[in-house]
């Protein structure tokens, strides 16, 4: 148990750096040799966790994706007390990351989409998935929000995640752009506009 542990601690440790590594550098800037010498593991045993870089690239979207989820559960959970709040929540606490951040980063996932979809039908498939689930996420709390009648409902929930989710997306590249939060607080303020209820 104890191995097993140690081994499953070692591979978040190479998934964390290659998040890290793959925010800073992209897909193909970033080399495995780097990812070990920064973990401190010898290249050999990458291969123990990893079969290649496009599965490594693949498993550092989940692991990075999953880490969102668990933020998007958290304002899920205020949605079912008041909606409005946790739609406050998740822009300003998105908005205050990207502060703290300095505009850096962005999203894995759309930094990912623009570097290796036309080349990784892995990571495409990996993306799809992962974009699925936050979709997922977010029309829960539509729905909830529908039917507190806070949320308009003339527009399906379906509809109003994937305008959120597309909002969320294009809003981060034009962040990163501008080296500026001022897109994500726009986002904030059209899509509340047009999704509640006056």
């Amino acid at each position: 148990m104890a191995r097993r542990s140690q081994s499953e601690h070692l591979r978040n440790k190479l998934l964390d750096q290659g998040v890290v590594m793959f925010m800073e550098q992209g897909y193909h800037g970033t080399g495995i040799q780097e990812v070990v010498d920064k973990v401190g593991i010898p290249k050999g045993s990458f291969y123990n966790y990893f079969k290649s870089k496009e599965d490594f690239g693949s498993k550092a979207i989940i692991h990075y994706s999953d880490q969102f989820k668990e933020f998007l559960i958290s304002i899920l959970e205020v949605s079912k007390k008041d909606t409005l709040k946790s739609l406050n929540q998740f822009f300003d606490q998105l908005t205050k990351l990207f502060d703290d951040k300095n505009c850096r980063d962005g999203c894995l996932i759309g930094n990912f989409a623009a570097e290796i979809s036309d080349s990784s039908i892995v990571g495409r498939e990996t993306m799809q998935k992962c974009i699925s689930e936050w979709k997922d996420i977010f029309k829960k709390i539509m729905i909830r929000g529908q039917e507190k009648k806070v949320v308009r409902d003339d527009i399906s929930a379906d509809e109003l995640a994937d305008f959120l989710l597309n909002f969320l997306e294009g809003s981060l590249i034009r962040m990163k752009i501008e080296s500026d939060t001022n897109p994500l607080k726009q986002m904030k303020r059209t899509f509340l506009n047009y999704a509640l209820i006056n």
